[in-house]
């Protein structure tokens, strides 16, 4: 899991999150309208994260966007 932080001030962060929000493998969680994420909470899914990656239970990115 991955959190991300995007001002949503201008025209070019409004369109990167539009278009995150169209992939499948992405969850979208606005976070001023829902609960907050607690520091422990974080660093569970960021231990859960580290986890999965040594497990080899991701996908690089190029791969998953089909990139060269």
């Amino acid at each position: 899991m991955l959190y991300i932080k995007i001002n949503e001030n201008n025209k070019q962060a409004k369109s990167l999150i539009q278009y995150i929000k169209t992939l499948s493998f992405v969850e979208v969680i606005d976070i001023e309208n829902e609960e907050k994420i607690t520091k422990e909470q974080f660093l569970k899914d960021i231990k859960k994260s580290f986890k999965e990656v040594k497990a080899n239970k991701t996908k690089h990115l190029k791969d998953v966007l089909k990139v060269k």
